[in-house]
């Protein structure tokens, strides 16, 4: 079968904890191979004109081992030109406000990882969904869905992986026997779904998607107003999708 190719790069900024008050996953989708091969191109010509810029080596020791240009670090003119290049293409993000979680969810291990992974399902669903509306996607037809993360370590006390969990809620739907609500499958066809985590510092697509994260938390430790933030995010960093958690 002809699949459609869906390539879908994230990465986190903050925690859930009783010190932040936010925690974000955000990043970056591409529609096929040469979306994701020209975005390539041009943030490889973005870094080779500023890695030099963040190297602590001088000419004569330098190993031309650049370090990654992480978000925390990288200048507000540099930090522009990569969210610019955004513009192109669909960008997402969930913004997890931690004063509005149960204290069993933020005091407990397993149960943070339980809920970042519930966080990325949602947001992965909804981008899902708004590439659907806007007809990217047919949702008849198959789909190869390749999910791209930065590599971190997770405890969950759920039963089920991202990989299960996204099936499920993509292809199946989920029925919530304690509520008794259907959750319907929004794609009608064969899924294919390949979860990979990566090494930020080896892939450019978790590069923009970790710029794009810190972004996203920063705007909202600065205003701390879900409104006026947001339409900041949209307007001037061309955030396409943007989801509150817990609603």
């Amino acid at each position: 079968m002809d699949y459609q190719h869906i390539y879908l790069y994230m990465d986190d900024s903050g925690k859930i904890s009783k010190s932040e008050d936010y925690a974000v996953f955000a990043g970056i989708v591409f529609q096929n191979t040469s979306e994701k091969s020209k975005f390539t191109n041009m943030y490889r010509q973005i870094n080779e004109e500023i890695k030099c810029k963040y190297c602590t080596e001088d000419n004569q020791t330098c190993s031309l081992v650049c370090p990654e240009i992480k978000a925390f670090s990288i200048k507000p003119k540099h930090r522009r030109r990569i969210i610019n290049l955004s513009k192109e293409y669909t960008t997402f993000a969930t913004v997890i406000y931690n004063k509005n979680l149960h204290g069993y969810i933020v005091n407990n291990k397993a149960s943070k990882g339980r809920f970042n992974e519930y966080a990325q399902r949602r947001i992965i669903k909804t981008t899902i969904n708004n590439l659907i509306s806007r007809r990217i996607i047919n949702p008849n037809l198959p789909v190869y869905l390749h999910v791209n993360i930065d590599e971190m370590p997770t405890k969950t006390n759920g039963y089920y992986t991202l990989h299960d969990g996204l099936i499920e809620k993509l292809r199946y739907g989920i029925i919530n026997y304690n509520y008794g609500t259907i959750h319907k499958p929004i794609l009608h066809n064969d899924l294919k779904l390949n979860v990979v985590y990566k090494d930020s510092k080896n892939d450019f697509g978790i590069q923009m998607a970790d710029i794009l994260a810190n972004t996203v938390r920063h705007s909202f430790v600065i205003n701390n107003n879900w409104f006026e933030t947001s339409e900041y995010l949209r307007a001037k960093c061309h955030l396409d999708i943007l989801l509150r958690l817990p609603k």
